[in-house]
């Protein structure tokens, strides 16, 4: 059983919080030592397989894409480049959307024409992807794998991500430019089937480019999370939520910020005190200014 007998003085009660602040502060010590290490271990062992199906799927997710677009995406894939360039030139832009963001005119591409449907689905079919005939179950419960389908089958690498995304960030007529020198002496002429010379050929410019796209996308999805709590938090009075177990994703923001601030970790007990940390050390650090 704990010993409760209550300390002799001021001075062993005094001594009693120091050595639980130093244990906590080991504990805290340990913690961030380990996630270091795993950190370490991860980026040795590499990306994962499935890492530009996931890549690609979530980059076409977050411009509205669903599983109902599996099949038209690779569809649109097995085009001649110059058509779907063409098309896309001719999809009318929304006035809220990027005129320099091609995704949202893909996307009115793949919706319409119906006949992209039924060659995607050839595809998979000759690929042997299909099962019992049908759609991937697990496509259709992880749809930004699906969607990613697409970058497997043409052959994109993890090192292309960023570069994939910077394509469809460009202006079409640079986007043009690009795959008409990536064509020259191609066989293949299909717009899937120059994604990796084009890529390539755009080196570290155009993935700097799709880098900066992809922070855009994260920061927007951030501020919408973030404009979702407070509405909730506005209509909801309840604050139970507060009293309960710090989330993981706490536990990672906490740590990446108090490295990057070099303060030391929050001793947050539950989740309202880890939002009260990271709310006061403006995270997440990616998408807050701090004055100089």
């Amino acid at each position: 059983m704990t010993d409760r007998t209550p300390p002799a003085s001021d001075e062993a009660l005094v001594e009693t919080i120091d050595g639980m602040i130093a244990d906590a502060v080991a504990v805290h010590r340990t913690a961030v030592d380990t996630i270091a290490a795993l950190d370490a271990e991860q980026a040795a062992l590499g990306q994962h397989p499935h890492y530009p199906a996931y890549i690609a799927g979530g980059m076409l997710f977050e411009r509205g894409f669903g599983a109902g677009h599996i099949f038209a995406v690779l569809g649109a894939h097995t085009l001649d480049w110059r058509e779907v360039i063409a098309r896309l030139a001719n999809m009318p832009v929304d006035d809220a959307d990027d005129v320099a963001d091609l995704l949202p005119r893909l996307r009115t591409l793949c919706d319409a024409d119906p006949m992209l449907e039924v060659t995607g689905e050839a595809m998979v079919d000759e690929l042997d992807l299909l099962k019992q005939g049908r759609i991937d179950p697990f496509w259709l419960k992880r749809p930004k794998f699906g969607l990613g389908q697409a970058a497997l089958a043409f052959g994109l690498a993890p090192h292309h991500g960023s570069g994939h995304r910077g394509l469809h960030a460009l202006p079409l007529a640079v986007l043009r430019r690009g795959f008409e020198s990536a064509a020259v002496n191609q066989r293949d002429q299909r717009f899937g089937s120059l994604l990796v010379p084009v890529i390539e050929a755009g080196g570290e410019r155009l993935a700097r480019i799709g880098a900066a796209a992809f922070h855009r996308d994260a920061e927007a999805r951030y501020c919408d999370d973030c404009n979702r709590f407070v509405a909730h938090q506005r209509a909801n009075p309840d604050r139970r939520w507060r009293w309960k177990p710090p989330l993981s994703r706490q536990g990672h923001l906490a740590v990446t910020t108090a490295q990057a601030l070099e303060v030391g970790l929050p001793a947050a007990c539950t989740r309202g005190h880890a939002a009260n940390w990271l709310g006061n050390h403006d995270a997440n650090l990616r998408f807050t200014k701090r004055e100089a």
